[in-house]
């Protein structure tokens, strides 16, 4: 079946009732400034006016601009498409179980920035920390009571130091030019 808006004679029509409601917001508009209605005294019928003049110019202007255009089908973006709800079912006990792999080793070492951090083995952080000490406490206590995950401590990389950003506050600013 043909869509009913495909024919020129829906096209002619559609842009015709277009122009037909442009004329119709221009004659609201008109007699919204023949009320001479001083602006704080404005009631529903200014406002009233108002939105009709608004939604009739609107709706004309794009049926008078697009005409059978205005119902072709659009492709939307892979990021705007609904997704279907995930159905998780809830046990009766009323607790949900997570079916999250346990990690196989837990990684004890230094960032880039020189903080101590606590890895998964698939690499993704669990904490950050500002000593050894403090990560390797962490680290035993994710592990306790579950032997099949393992400890390792790497060498990490050394700070990062040089081309580093910093940020100068004014009195280092005018130390440095009354200095030179």
């Amino acid at each position: 079946m043909a869509a009913w808006h495909r024919s020129r004679r829906a096209d002619i029509v559609l842009r015709a009732t277009g122009l037909l409601l442009c004329w119709v917001s221009y004659a609201e508009v008109s007699r919204l400034f023949a009320l001479h209605v001083p602006p704080h005294q404005a009631g529903i019928l200014p406002y009233g006016i108002a939105a009709l003049g608004f939604m009739a110019a609107s709706a004309g202007s794009a049926l008078t601009l697009l005409g059978h255009l205005l119902f072709d089908e659009i492709e939307v973006s892979a990021r705007w498409r609904a997704r279907p709800a995930l159905s998780v079912p809830i046990p009766s006990g009323g607790h949900i179980e997570m079916n999250i792999p346990e990690p196989a080793m837990l990684v004890v070492g230094r960032d880039i920035d020189g903080d101590w951090t606590v890895r998964e083995s698939a690499g993704m952080l669990l904490g950050r920390f500002s000593s050894a000490q403090a990560a390797q406490r962490f680290a035993e206590a994710e592990r306790r009571g579950r032997t099949s995950i393992s400890l390792a401590t790497s060498a990490g990389s050394p700070r990062r130091i040089e081309g580093r950003l910093s940020l100068v506050c004014d009195r280092t600013l005018k130390g440095s030019t009354a200095l030179g």
